[in-house]
């Protein structure tokens, strides 16, 4: 790897590995000192600085310089760096809650192909993975001052610069050789007066020993206040829309009226014990049959009901709205009136009317309804009652009803937001970073880099836990007293519930990178150039959950008695240490009932009131069922790279001149450990029965003493190294003849060897042929490999929970059939294959397909690595030109078409690909349906639905994307006044994903679907006038589907609401120069107040909103 230097002066600007490629440009000849002043060459990824970048590299190549990241007034680089359309994809800090992550983190994805395909650079040489269980680089840790530039190289270059180059490259240039200060102090506030930003940054740099060194310190300091939920009107709501089936399908508050008498004679629970509202819109004919033999008559529909009834017939099956919720819970629970052990009461008319308005209580939701043995109800599950937080009771109260477990808002919404939780999460982050560079002689210097990034993120995770139907004895203290009757009659009464007041449930991740860069480069006497460098890069990750519950302590804090002793409650088994542990009555969640981390009588147990809302809540309960749990991961990188480069002059010369070489070595070692708490771990504590240190798992069926106790977690240690060796070569074939003002080739083939995989080889070739001055044509191909990482092979196994919606429900096939009959029937024949191997028989007795989702919850989720991944190869072609006419200066005009396939593709598949995935093939896809299981239990009430699926990453059978990109950009001046304008953007034709190695006609579309649009770009308009700047931006993407929507059957299950409008955003900037060492900026981002889609926190736009920004730059 290396740069074409000028003969007394090296350029310090330019590391390795960018240096590499722009030694196969041949250089002109340096003006000798005695006829003119000294050109240093810089040089940048394929090109020269002095020009755009873009116009005369190989590859697509854009650059982001210093003083549009200034202009920008972006908090961040990468919310600079993502404004370049192949960036689209990627993950800043406000829009890492959306990756699931809400951690603060920046991650880079070129063409939306994912971020470990991205390879990304600080002065050429790699840095350490920032983000836990991958190896994407934070770029948020690259102090933005410190930045001279960032160039962003699109298409396969592996051969170049090593592994994780699939689909490109992006490279931070730090300044070098910085005399003088400067003090840069920003603050931002939402046009609602909130969301505030504060920035304070600096740098410092002097030359010494005469000026044969330079040093330049630069500190950065970030303050965001983030965004909670309850400073918005609607704030919760935010990022709040999912799936559910369609609430249109149903009868919801207020359908039947005074306008639809037929529906309020037989949808009322004293005709029929049918309730009016929630449950299903029947057909004309099902209803006047019905209706014909409960009354002996046939009724005449009226408009109004033949308009519900044409509403639930035109509806599509599903509906993404916001607000989304399993409508049997809350956040402080729902109390059902009967025994869930025994099915003794759940009694519709159960005689308790807390609101006073004459009906019982039970019968004034669809889920209190639901709730009992009513006549169309489905029974033991949810409640009649809400538990509010003061610690008051009242009847349910419901949203939109979609079935008996799915519905949008109400009463069970605040288990999904509430108003302390974060919109954007809150961050502070400190970066220090020191360059310095010393020559030791003409020809060669040493060079280091010195770095330390600390951030801090704040987020809530509450509720921490769900438990369906907790017991409640008739003698347990805490019972409400409108309650205590039933359960003396029914020997209990239980409540469900997803606690958000067990303590506060905050998380806070601390992030820490430090790096550190050593080398020497210089030039022997024939002007051929070399670099020595080692890099070492560490990152460590800490996140601090609170109120994590413990499970065995949760059931035994809740199941209380009054002391007769004290008389006072107190745990049933501190005062009966025989007394039988507790559980839940389905089993939900999982767990093998027991006394694990504590002994019985021990007098630590303390009593837990989940009946009385927060006010029952006591800090002393919540310290004992609670644990605040710290899990670690730490990444580690060394590398050690040299080169060599010059050109042949010295032993032959083309024609077109000498042909110029880069040849080198790296070798690398990348290293992670994740460790958990203890109690993730199923390490048993002191006090406990069976003795500290014990593992759960061996004296019971659980993995785990936290939520999910059956779902094991395993600390994670691995490590592997890697070396290269490379050479690449630049061939000048013609130069000043006719119709080649230059033509050149580049080639260069790398060669590598893991510890995991083996052998690999990657190769490029380019071809870059300007006719005349005015333009120049480019192309490139190449094979890239990216061997799997750490965590994607050894990653352990941790749980969670899915509930992904089931491709075998007949109401989605039936969907599906609208638009694809042919594919309907073959996902129905796979689903009544895979059904009936559990026993169950999918057909009603007419012989119709019936089969509905049962599930009422989430379920459990394991992830983790998969050793026995291989090596993805992506074959990348781009074709292009630049146009930069003479007769027009100012302009340049470029297109370059590119074409990536990637064969076995690493990809992490998520629940809803792998379900799908199972049942779209011409058989059942054995890869994908092994990964889940179904409930096989014919007793069960949910039998034949999903009871557990394997997360992991698989080498899909390919991965192919193609498309353009187009840049048109014109800057001139008219007197004083300077003008540019530039126009920017991505245009993708296909993004596919083939996950069936037998079958290449199984094709998971994604174009078009969220964060994946057509069409994307910019538009940049600059004027300037003497000392004063400004910028108007308009980013613009295509419609794109809302998150969570398949592009191949939203047509047919959601119709075109899912679907959203284009996009457009805009931004005004300005800088104004007061003097020479005093500059004022400021701006409005979001000028127009656009919002993130409903199933998003943070994209497109930001929930900020419209948001000022003010700041100054002072230096001398």
């Amino acid at each position: 790897m290396s740069a074409i230097f000028s003969q007394t002066q090296l350029s310090r600007s330019v590391a390795a590995v960018v240096a590499s490629i722009a030694s196969l440009q041949h250089a002109p000849s340096v003006i000798a000192q005695d006829e003119a002043p000294l050109v240093e060459e810089v040089v940048v990824t394929g090109s020269r600085i002095q020009r755009d970048p873009n116009a005369i590299s190989t590859q697509p190549v854009q650059s982001v310089s210093a003083e549009d990241i200034q202009l920008s007034g972006e908090f961040s680089v990468s919310d600079v760096v993502n404004d370049i359309p192949a960036l689209f994809s990627s993950t800043t800090s406000e829009q890492s809650q959306d990756a699931g992550a809400a951690d603060g983190t920046n991650i880079l994805n070129l063409r939306g192909l994912g971020a470990a395909r991205t390879l990304v650079l600080v002065d050429g040489r790699r840095h350490v993975a920032g983000a836990a269980g991958t190896q994407a680089v934070d770029v948020g840790s690259i102090p933005m001052q410190l930045v001279e530039r960032v160039e962003v190289l699109t298409g396969g270059a592996s051969a170049v610069y090593g592994a994780d180059a699939v689909t490109g490259v992006v490279n931070f240039v730090l300044k070098d050789d910085f005399e003088g200060f400067e003090i840069d102090v920003m603050t931002g506030i939402s046009g609602e007066g909130d969301g505030n930003q504060a920035a304070l940054s600096g740098i410092w740099g002097s030359n010494f020993a005469d000026d044969r060194g330079n040093i330049a310190i630069t500190f950065d300091y970030r303050r965001d206040e983030g965004l909670q939920a309850g400073e918005r009107e609607g704030g919760t709501l935010v990022g709040s829309g999912r799936d559910w089936v369609n609430p249109d399908l149903r009868f919801q508050q207020g359908d039947i009226t005074g306008d639809t008498p037929n529906f309020a004679q037989y949808y009322n629970y004293a005709n029929t014990g049918l309730t009016n509202f929630g449950l299903g819109i029947p057909t004309a004919e099902e209803f006047i049959a019905d209706y014909a033999a409960t009354f002996g008559s046939q009724p005449s529909l009226t408009s109004a009901e033949q308009a519900l009834i044409d509403r639930a017939a035109n509806a599509p099956a599903r509906a993404v709205l916001p607000g989304r919720t399993f409508p049997f819970t809350s956040g402080y629970g729902y109390i059902i009136p009967g025994n869930p052990f025994t099915f003794a009461g759940f009694d519709p008319e159960t005689p308790i009317d807390l609101n006073s308005n004459g009906q019982p209580d039970c019968l004034d939701s669809f889920t209190g309804y639901n709730s009992v043995f009513g006549a169309a109800s489905f029974g033991v599950i949810g409640g009649c009652w809400n538990v509010n937080a003061d610690g008051t009771y009242r009847p349910v109260q419901d949203g939109l009803v979609s079935s008996s477990f799915q519905g949008f808002g109400g009463d069970s919404f605040n288990t999904i937001q509430q108003d302390f939780g974060y919109i954007i999460p809150a961050e502070d982050k400190l970066t220090l970073n020191l360059v310095s560079h010393y020559d030791l002689t003409d020809t060669m210097s040493v060079f280091g880099e010195l770095k330390w990034s600390g951030q801090s993120n704040d987020s809530e995770a509450q509720p921490t836990s769900y438990w369906d139907l907790l017991f409640g004895a008739p003698d347990n203290p805490f019972l409400p007293e409108f309650i205590r009757p039933i359960a003396e009659q029914t020997g209990g009464v239980a409540i469900t519930v997803d606690p958000i007041s067990i303590g506060a449930g905050g998380v806070e991740t601390e992030r820490d990178t430090t790096r550190l860069v050593a080398g020497i480069e210089g030039s022997f006497k024939n002007g051929w150039n070399y670099e020595l460098a080692a890099n070492y890069g560490r990152f460590e990750q800490t996140v601090r959950v609170e109120n994590e519950v413990v499970v065995d302590r949760f059931f035994a804090a809740i199941d209380a008695v009054v002391d007769p002793a004290t008389g006072q409650a107190a745990c049933r088994s501190s005062v009966d240490q025989d007394a039988p542990p507790g559980t839940t009555p389905f089993n939900i969640p999982a767990w093998d009932p027991g006394y694990y981390s504590f002994t019985p009588g021990d007098g630590t147990c303390v009593p837990l009131n989940i009946w009385a809302g927060e006010a029952g809540i006591s800090p002393t309960a919540v310290d004992w069922v609670t644990r605040d749990t710290e899990t670690e991961t730490t990444i580690e990188q060394t590398v050690l790279t040299g080169f060599v480069s010059g050109d042949s002059e010295d032993w032959f010369s083309l024609p077109a001149g000498p042909i110029s070489f880069a040849t080198g070595f790296e070798w690398r070692r990348e290293e992670s450990s994740l460790e958990f708490d203890s109690f993730a771990l199923g390490m048993l504590p002191a006090g406990s029965l069976f003795g500290a240190n014990t593992n759960i798992a061996d004296v019971s069926g659980n993995s785990q003493l936290l939520f999910q106790p059956a779902l094991p977690n395993r600390n994670e240690v691995g490590a592997y190294e890697a070396a290269d060796v490379f050479v690449e070569l630049a061939v000048p074939l013609l130069k000043d003849v006719f119709l080649a003002e230059n033509l050149e080739m580049e080639l260069a083939v790398r060669a590598s060897d893991y510890t995991t995989i083996g052998s690999a080889t990657t190769w490029k070739a380019g071809l870059s042929w300007a006719p005349v001055e005015d333009i120049r044509f480019r192309t490139t191909l190449s094979e890239a490999v990216r061997a799997p990482n750490i965590t994607e092979l050894f990653a352990p196994q941790t749980g969670g929970t899915s509930r992904p919606p089931d491709p075998c429900d007949a109401a989605q096939i039936s969907a599906i059939g609208g638009d694809d009959p042919a594919q309907a029937a073959q996902i129905q024949a796979n689903c009544v294959a895979d059904l009936q191997s559990i026993g169950l028989d999918p057909f009603d007795a007419e012989g119709n397909y019936s089969f509905s989702d049962p599930l009422s919850a989430a379920f459990p989720a394991l992830q983790g690595g998969n050793p026995n991944l291989q090596e993805e190869t992506a074959e990348s072609v781009s074709v292009g030109f630049v146009f930069q006419p003479r007769f027009l200066e100012g302009l340049t005009v470029s297109v370059d078409y590119w074409d990536i396939r990637i064969e076995d593709a690493i990809a992490q598949v998520s629940d809803i690909d792998i379900v799908n995935a199972c049942y779209q093939g011409a058989t059942l896809n054995d890869q994908f349906c092994g990964l889940f299981t179904r409930n096989a239990d014919a007793g069960s009430a949910q039998f034949g639905g999903f009871n557990f699926i394997q997360r992991t990453l698989v080498n899909f059978a390919a991965l192919e994307t193609d498309g353009v990109d187009f840049s048109l950009g014109y800057n001139f001046n008219l007197g004083e006044h300077d003008f540019g304008v530039k126009v920017a953007g991505t245009q993708v034709f296909e993004l596919n994903r083939f996950t069936d190695p037998l079958d290449n006609t199984v094709v998971d579309e994604e174009l078009g679907e969220i964060n994946r649009p057509e069409l994307a770009g910019n538009i940049f308009l600059n004027w300037g006038y003497q000392d004063l700047s400004v910028q108007w931006q308009t980013q613009y993407q295509d419609q794109q589907l809302l998150a969570f929507v398949e592009i191949d059957t939203y047509e047919s299950l959601y119709g075109d609401a899912v679907m959203q409008d284009e996009f457009w955003q805009h931004d005004l900037a300005f800088n104004w120069d007061i003097e020479e060492a005093l500059s004022v900026y400021g701006g409005v981002k979001n000028v127009t107040d656009e919002e993130p889609f409903m199933t998003n926190f943070g994209y497109p736009a930001s929930p900020r909103g419209r948001f000022f920004y003010l700041g100054a730059r002072y230096g001398f």
